[in-house]
């Protein structure tokens, strides 16, 4: 349970008061002779009004903006804004993306920003139990209009409406018949789209319906490709850049009893191992953009049913669509390490064959026994993914005005996305251990080869190399493992050899989320006033939420190189009742053309943690009739998901380094100087030996990841809170005609917040002041890799919190001319504050930075400056989008942490469409017009860029004709 608030408190008051008001009043009753004028409701509130200018901030992207891009799915739409910022996933996510697009509106976060389709709520999406909308999964073909709500909306939305609200409106109101083809690619001939949308309506007196269908195939991009991004790139602070890349080689990297060695990359003789030198470059078969496809139908209509009594007019309305997208993943080979990357014993024998024939020997001639050996499997052909998501959605129900002109909506809406993923290019670990056993022969009459002394013969001239168990016995099927060849000749890992430690299988994953919305609403004017009427909106909302995701046998048993799970089911409903009043105190007043006050208020209870309330209070002054002076101040907050919850463990591989670990260091000396500092016995208490360990180059760190419950009860998650401020201006001149500008200041201070603590966190944490020194599991002292890590425990929990501040502006001008029409727009947000506060106590400021921890990128300044120039049959945008330059820190064992600064990016966008007939219009572009490349940022993960911010393909010319009836 939750204390109310001041403000809760307030808004409570204001609403009792206007019940009661109501109470002595007779409802506004609409003369028969009267003028109507519609009532529409806008993004922000639930009561229908006449203007569409609110206390709160909204954007709105209206269909013909939307044609002056070549997006074609409302994710890479708003990832284009201005208001986007931190680290959401896109299809340029490879490593670490699920093929899914997602919105993080101020940056803190997809899952804090609330995406709505005509008012009502949307299923999650991507792999099972998820916490935010896949926005691949809305065409833009379908859309009328975008409203983006850039205030706390929980009051009128319920939970996770913190930054703000993404209400995307469809076309229901479609007639005719339109087809549109798109085709387009880069100047480089990849990331090759193409795609068709038909679209068909009809009405009739009493109703309409709209039927929508529609194909997309999106061609992918290697990084090699690139020049940015064809090497893994690491910086130092004079400024010079050096390949670096991953101490997994296809040449082997094998760390014997008397060091570590390397016979590449020339495949010579063997010789010490260099991290400069024999580093394996990963990047030129990761994929820059990952392919996907998209198929969808979606159905809108409503038909009026006729009066019913009271109820007035009644009409009915439903919603349906599928949608079916496939998206691919393929990152570099896997770098099998059995025991330093997956904590998995697999000790290369010295009486395996190949390991005599071919591996490093003593000074005696013998062969070791090697139990950190790293090997790049490149005969594979690299990692792939392949999703298959399927999303389901269906909205129905009856609306009407009833007879005193109050509106009313009874709605239903269910929503299903299911989810399989196959893997392929990963290794069944226990098998990859008996592959590297100890080996045999069997002669013609399949009897084991032995000596003298009945031991198995490793080196003679048998029918067939067999695998021994530690009893001597052969191993059925398996075939022994030769990672001592060379890939592309005729000793590398022969297909027989995959295909024993790889099985006959794909790894294969499926997931779920489930929705179920049931509400009901009222809206009106309660009584008059002497500047106008009181409006009013109250409700009721039921949902249910679930979610579950069921990880492959073998993932589950954690013997593949895929990866750990568990599996997750599990899901929560809600019960909610919410209030909302417009009440205008002053009209056409001296300083005081309008001045109205806004309260809303919502109760919500929670199936797994309690109740909650939520208020928000807002004005909106017009002193005369070309100025609005707004301001909103509201509660919001985000109740707990099913993967919050109920996530399965799960094990992650981020980007981190041990500070007890002797790769962390640049030299013998610094790490000696770490070992005499008092932190050295938070180490050696969790396992470090008193003399040190070096891991040999893991940057990745085995993570267990997942809900809360896989704390075993000790952490309880409760909701985050969030108090929001907004204040702004919207001017219309009268002395300037056709000019229009808002500015707003927004505050967001969060709390309590749902997430992980990191665990590059963790791992300081531990080293610096002892604590978190639990989560942190290493190999025992009689271990060949004592002291590496094994697994860091990170599952969610309430930690920290964020305060970020800053000024969004939008300024609009049109003119006629001589020479066409023109129309300018310059819009942009200016960031004043994003303080990430962590578990520890400590600050980070994100303010101009880019934050290697995943936070993202966070420029103080994005604008995007717009010149639309029609004339004749041609209508023709210029759209400039820019991005003020940031700070990085790039650390590593190479070099001691430094601050670098990251280029500003500019990039230009040229459209021209041509309405060459009545039914045919043609459209050409041109994105990144003059192929500017994105800036270095190194301690990004992947492609030496950030890929959730910057384009990453380069130019990019499309066509697209649309043929309307």
């Amino acid at each position: 349970m939750y204390k109310n608030s001041l403000l809760a408190n307030s808004v409570r008051f204001a609403l009792i008061s206007g019940a009661a008001a109501a109470a002595f009043t007779a409802p506004a009753v609409y003369a028969a002779d009267e003028e109507t004028v519609e009532r529409i409701e806008v993004t922000g509130s639930r009561i229908k009004r006449t203007d569409m200018e609110g206390a709160n901030p909204v954007t709105t992207i209206d269909a013909a903006s939307i044609e002056k891009m070549s997006v074609n799915n409302v994710g890479d739409l708003l990832q284009n804004l201005t208001s986007s910022a931190g680290a959401a996933t896109n299809t340029q996510t490879n490593n670490g993306g699920d093929s899914s697009t997602r919105f993080s509106l101020r940056g803190i976060g997809s899952e804090r920003t609330l995406v709505l389709i005509n008012g009502r709520r949307v299923v999650a999406g991507g792999g099972g139990a998820n916490s935010s909308v896949d926005l691949n999964t809305i065409p833009t073909a379908i859309v009328k209009r975008v409203e983006i709500l850039k205030d706390g909306a929980s009051a009128t939305y319920g939970s996770d409406a913190i930054a703000g609200v993404v209400n995307i409106i469809t076309k229901d109101d479609f007639e005719g018949f339109e087809v549109k083809l798109n085709y387009g690619g880069s100047d480089k001939g990849d990331a090759v789209t193409k795609g068709v949308d038909v679209t068909f309506g009809a009405a009739s007196d009493r109703g309409n319906v709209v039927v929508a269908l529609g194909y997309s195939d999106q061609g992918d991009a290697f990084m090699g490709d690139r020049d940015f991004s064809e090497f893994e790139l690491r910086a130092y602070e004079d400024g010079h850049t050096e390949p670096g890349g991953s101490s997994a080689p296809p040449w082997v990297n094998a760390n014997t009893a008397d060091g570590r060695v390397t016979r590449g990359p020339e495949f010579g003789d063997w010789r010490p191992y260099s991290g400069a030198t024999d580093s394996y470059n990963y990047n030129p078969v990761n994929y820059l953009q990952t392919p996907s496809k998209r198929r969808y139908a979606s159905v809108f209509s409503n038909y009026t049913l006729g009066e019913f009594g009271f109820l007035g007019e009644v009409n009915s309305f439903a919603e349906a669509s599928y949608v079916q997208t496939t998206g691919n993943r393929l990152i570099a080979p896997e770098p099998l390490a059995p025991l330093i990357f997956f904590g998995s014993a697999a000790p290369y024998s010295p009486n395996n064959y190949y390991n005599q024939k071919m591996g490093p020997k003593d000074a005696n001639g013998n062969a070791y026994v090697i139990d950190d050996w790293r090997r790049r499997m490149l005969e594979t052909g690299g990692r792939a993914n392949e999703r298959d998501y399927k999303t389901f959605r269906t909205a129905v129900g009856f609306n009407g005005v009833l007879e005193n002109g109050w509106d009313w909506e009874v709605s239903y809406v269910w929503g299903q996305s299911d989810s399989v993923e196959k893997a392929a290019g990963y290794f069944n670990l226990d098998r990859v251990a008996e592959a590297v056993g100890p080996t045999g022969w069997l002669d013609a009459n399949g009897n084991l080869i032995v000596d003298g002394n009945g031991d198995a013969v490793v080196d003679a001239n048998g029918s067939q190399l067999v695998c021994l168990d530690a009893d001597g016995g052969t191993i059925d099927g398996c075939v022994p493992l030769n990672i001592f060849g060379t890939p592309g000749t005729a000793d590398e890992i022969t297909p027989e050899m995959l295909q024993y430690i790889s099985g006959d299988y794909n790894t294969t994953e499926t997931g779920q989320n489930k929705q179920e919305v049931l509400s009901a609403i009222v809206s009106g004017d309660l009584f008059d006033l002497p500047a106008g009427s009181v409006g009013f909106a109250a409700g009721w909302e039921q949902r249910k939420e679930s979610g579950s995701y069921t990880p492959d046998s073998l993932i589950l048993q954690g013997i593949t190189t895929a990866g750990s799970a568990v599996g997750t089911s599990g899901g929560y409903d809600v019960q909610e009742f919410f209030g909302e009043l417009i009440v205008p105190i002053l009209a056409d007043a001296p300083m005081a053309h309008m001045l109205d006050f806004e309260a809303a208020m919502r109760y919500s209870d929670y199936s797994t943690f309690g109740t909650n309330t939520s208020g928000k209070l807002g004005i909106k002054w017009m002193p005369v009739e070309t100025l609005m002076v707004r301001a909103t101040l509201s509660e919001a907050f985000r109740a707990p998901t099913t993967s919050d919850l109920f996530g399965g463990a799960s094990v992650g591989f981020p980007e981190a380094i041990d500070p007890c670990d002797r790769f962390a260091y640049d030299s013998d000396a610094a790490y000696a100087a770490v070992i005499a500092s008092p932190q050295w016995a938070n180490c050696t208490g969790t396992g470090v030996p008193v003399a040190g360990y070096n891991s040999g180059g893991v940057e990745q760190i085995p993570t267990n990841g997942g809900g809360s419950d896989n704390w075993g009860g000790t952490e309880n998650l409760t909701p985050e809170t969030a108090d929001v401020l907004t204040v702004g201006v919207v001017f219309n001149p009268d002395f300037i005609e056709n000019f229009s500008m808002s500015v707003d200041y927004w505050k967001i201070e969060l709390e309590n917040a749902i997430s992980t603590v990191g665990t590059q966190t963790r791992l300081d944490g531990c080293f610096n002041s002892g604590e978190y020194c639990n989560t942190i599991t290493r190999f025992g002292a009689t271990s060949p890799a004592a002291g590496g890590i094994i697994t860091v425990d990170n599952y969610t929990v309430n930690v920290g919190g964020i305060d970020t501040a800053g000024i969004d502006y939008d300024l609009r001008y049109t003119f006629e001319s001589g020479f066409g029409d023109w129309g300018l727009g310059l819009d942009g947000t200016y960031l004043l504050e994003y303080d990430k506060m962590l578990a520890d106590g400590s600050v980070i400021d994100h303010v101009g930075r880019f934050e290697s921890n995943h936070d993202g990128m966070f420029a103080k300044l994005k604008t995007n400056f717009t010149v639309n120039w029609s004339i004749s049959d041609f209508d023709t945008s210029l759209i400039t989008r820019y991005i003020s330059g940031v700070v990085e820190t790039e650390s590593g064992w190479w070099t001691d942490p430094f601050e670098r600064d990251v280029d500003s990016n500019i990039v230009v966008d040229f459209q021209t469409n041509y309405a060459a007939t009545e039914h045919l219009t043609i459209t050409a572009g041109v994105d990144n017009l003059f192929d500017e490349q994105p800036p270095f940022v190194y301690s990004a993960f992947g492609a030496n860029t950030d890929v959730s911010t910057y384009d990453v393909i380069g130019r990019t010319v499309y066509l697209r004709a649309g043929i309307k009836f």
